[in-house]
């Protein structure tokens, strides 16, 4: 094994303002760390997202640091040269991230919390059970903390139950999730908490009202006022997870069993329709709209019906907004319709973002996540197309420009 080398460790003097250190491991492969120690004994390990890091994480872990949480981030993307995206968490190699852990222990380190967000909360739980199977004795990781993690293997078809990463199913370890209600994860909060529960786990959840998804992690300059009190907050909120998390006792796990080195494949869609492989009988749909209407999906019979799933905080629901009006406004001598169903924003909200988009469309309130969870959506914008006999005929997962020739064809088809 070539030897192990971490300089800042040698130093005495503290480093709130951070500092970049190199590790190199048995491997051979070497890993960038930026670290802010306060000669804690509690560390905190940031793995990226599958977005990588940026540098919006550099004021609450220089705050962890001056309350005294040591905090290593470990800069997997440019450490590996691999580019940031989707699959990029599979390439990483997890025994290095475990070395890490190993070298965190022997530096005097009493416990380590993984925080990470994303799809990065399936490389943290990999982690975490591989080091638990190689030392099945050991407590010193302690918890994890989640920003919305994103636990779905592959891509599942519109209408289908998602199925969940083993790994997520294994976790016995304590978890904190943070989940603002701008993300696509806020009204899968039951969901997450239950499949994480499956192995042991003790499951804390923390709701953030009117919060952007990723605010932990960008730049101020791109936060509401709402997300950055919550920003400023994060060092309150990531020592108040760990004191929970000490006081849950964590139940022994066999860890007999081996994880696939990949455990989700991303599905890739041509820009076209997908004929819908679910059950054609459409969920039940009934919600009131944004002027107060009562909307039943049933009284659409006789009509071809797009139903979009979407948010203002969606950059892509956004995108293709212009594109589903103007499909519209092409058929519109047509028995065809389109209705938006919301999800999980207020009136007010709504209405804010209306003043500045055309969007002569109806709206329907999906405020609780009902219709999300019976229509199976993990993913926005998600679409779904009805036919005259009001069955589902075709599904679209992601933005599309609706009103090009071959997807108007489609609807003409159906008309």
């Amino acid at each position: 094994m070539r030897q192990i080398f971490i300089i800042f460790l040698l130093f005495s003097t503290l480093s709130f303002a951070g500092e970049n250190i190199d590790i190199e491991l048995s491997s051979n492969n070497t890993i960038s760390l930026d670290v802010y120690q306060s000669n804690g004994k509690v560390l905190f390990l940031y793995l990226p997202s599958e977005r990588g890091f940026g540098n919006g994480y550099v004021p609450t872990a220089q705050q962890l640091a001056f309350s005294g949480v040591d905090v290593w981030a470990a800069d997997l993307h440019e450490s590996y040269m691999i580019s940031e995206g989707r699959s990029s968490i599979d390439k990483f190699e997890i025994n290095d991230i475990v070395e890490i852990i190993s070298i965190a222990k022997t530096k005097g380190y009493s416990r380590i919390f993984l925080i990470t967000s994303g799809r990065g909360a399936k490389l943290a739980l990999r982690t975490a059970f591989e080091f638990q199977k190689k030392y099945p004795k050991s407590n010193f990781i302690s918890g994890h903390i989640f920003h919305s993690p994103h636990l779905i293997s592959g891509a599942p078809l519109l209408g289908e139950e998602a199925r969940y990463i083993d790994s997520a199913k294994l976790s016995n370890l304590p978890i904190y999730i943070i989940l603002p209600q701008n993300s696509t994860k806020f009204l899968r909060s039951e969901e997450i908490s239950n499949t994480l529960k499956k192995g042991g786990s003790s499951v804390f959840t923390h709701l953030l009202r009117g919060v952007s998804g990723g605010f932990e992690m960008r730049a101020e300059t791109s936060l509401t006022e709402t997300d950055l009190k919550y920003k400023s907050d994060l060092t309150d909120i990531y020592l108040n997870a760990i004191q929970l998390m000490s006081t849950v006792v964590i139940p022994k796990v066999v860890k007999n069993i081996s994880l696939n080195k990949i455990e989700t494949k991303s599905l890739l869609y041509d820009p076209k329709l997908i004929p819908f492989q679910g059950n054609p009988a459409p969920p039940e749909l009934i919600l009131s709209s944004i002027n107060d209407k009562t909307i039943d999906i049933n009284d659409y019979k006789g009509r071809v019906v797009l139903i979009n799933f979407w948010a203002s905080w969606c950059k892509p629901c956004v995108k293709e907004i212009p594109s589903l009006v103007r499909l519209y406004e092409r058929l519109s001598n047509e028995a065809f319709d389109i209705l938006t169903v919301n999800i999980g924003e207020d009136k007010k909200s709504i209405n804010e973002f209306l003043n500045k988009i055309k969007f002569d469309l109806p709206i329907l309130l999906d405020t609780n996540g009902v219709a999300v969870r019976d229509w199976k959506v993990y993913a926005y914008p998600s679409n779904f197309v009805l036919d005259k006999q009001g069955k589902i005929r075709y599904a679209y997962r992601g933005a599309l420009e609706w009103d090009s020739d071959n997807i108007v064809k489609e609807f003409e088809d159906l008309l």
